[in-house]
């Protein structure tokens, strides 16, 4: 069977045995790891393709892991199919960020009965994801819909933030508050996102400033969601309908509204996709030449400039 990675969190998982990641987002890589490990309550064992093919050896040990364990496989490819049938006993959890939905790893697992893929691409905080990593708190119902609303767009937030709130143990319903942020736009990379949505050169050069620069990537990402969200917008307005800003996918942060409203009258749809093709060339870059923090600085302002 193959599903989105939403639709994980209202599918059975018992009668499955062999997992397949697949697609080209990392962080819902990890919130499907997640989510496998919390559901069948286990830990990790990690294995290599090759180490699958050797025919296990008994070890004998002194300390036993009181959880069971999932065997994690990552980066496989199409050679481990024929070995798949094999593997009767035991979870085992496969990942491949080259694989695509038509390729013969996924299409092997769409196929079988005990076998389920996931496609691991961009996706929002769902309410089913959300009750999932909420559920073994008990929260006042109106700080889980300001929670649920400031960190829809930040995962890893929203995970530090239930850390601390376990950390700190029994609170005064008057306390939570202090777990909220007003925005998820106070961050450098933040910043930097906010004065390049309503084009402000000035602002962009301070924020260039302050960004750190070991962490090019992580940057050029935040960019790209939020350019990705400005697009469909674009998209809704271009039809004249009215945008439905409260069930936008992915939803917009309602402080963030008029920073979006704003955007709408200074890019155009061009403009963005030159934009996006522009991050993503940036990033392949980075990764596989020598692009420099300076020499990326210069090719995204030079798309404010055009």
């Amino acid at each position: 069977m193959k599903i989105n990675f939403p639709a994980l969190f209202q599918t059975p998982l018992q009668k499955y045995n062999q997992f397949l990641i697949y697609g080209n987002d990392e962080e819902v890589f990890e919130r499907t790891l997640l989510f496998l490990q919390k559901k069948f309550a286990a830990t990790f064992e990690s294995k290599t393709e090759e180490e699958l093919r050797t025919p296990p050896q008994l070890k004998l040990s002194l300390f036993e892991n009181s959880l069971p364990s999932l065997t994690l496989i990552s980066n496989v490819t199409d050679k481990i199919i024929p070995l798949l049938e094999h593997l009767k006993e035991g979870i085992y959890v496969f990942t491949s960020q080259k694989a695509r939905a038509q390729s013969k790893l996924v299409t092997f697992f769409s196929g079988s009965a005990t076998s389920l893929a996931i496609a691991a691409y961009t996706a929002p905080l769902s309410s089913s994801e959300f009750e999932f990593l909420t559920q073994e708190l008990t929260l006042p119902v109106s700080f889980q819909t300001n929670l649920f609303k400031t960190y829809q767009n930040d995962w890893g937030g929203l995970l530090s933030t239930l850390d601390k709130i376990r950390l700190f143990g029994d609170l005064r319903e008057e306390d939570y508050s202090l777990f909220l942020q007003s925005s998820s736009l106070h961050d450098e990379s933040g910043l930097l996102t906010q004065a390049f949505l309503l084009k402000n050169i000035k602002e962009a050069l301070l924020c260039f400033s302050m960004a750190n620069k070991t962490e090019l990537i992580p940057l050029l990402r935040t960019l790209s969601r939020s350019f990705q969200t400005l697009l469909n917008l674009l998209s809704i307005k271009a039809t004249g309908k009215a945008i439905p800003w409260t069930t936008l996918t992915p939803p917009i942060f309602f402080k963030e509204q008029p920073l979006y409203e704003k955007a709408l009258s200074r890019w155009k749809e061009k403009e963005v996709l030159h934009f996006l093709e522009t991050l993503l060339k940036a990033e392949q870059d980075i990764k596989f030449s020598t692009l420099n923090f300076t020499a990326l600085e210069r090719r995204l302002l030079h798309c404010l400039k055009s």
